[in-house]
């Protein structure tokens, strides 16, 4: 689709370094390299929109700790 860029910029580490960090360490290092954080916790019903954000990380929790993680 012409004139919606969709390319994203890679943080400066692997995403997969997040995973097993507590959640406040991990936003940290993510609003450290520009990104915007959003954090869900599995263990909770939350609702999640499906539009593309560029600059987004978004971290899956459970008791604290980062399981999964997202650019996007």
């Amino acid at each position: 689709m012409p004139g919606f860029p969709l390319e994203l910029r890679p943080p400066s580490f692997a995403l997969a370094e997040l995973v097993g960090r507590k959640t406040e360490e991990a936003t940290a290092r993510c609003e450290r390299d520009g990104f915007q954080v959003q954090v869900f916790d599995i263990e909770k019903p939350s609702a999640v929109t499906l539009e593309l954000r560029r600059n987004r990380i978004r971290l899956h929790v459970r008791r604290g700790v980062v399981e999964d993680c997202h650019q996007g």
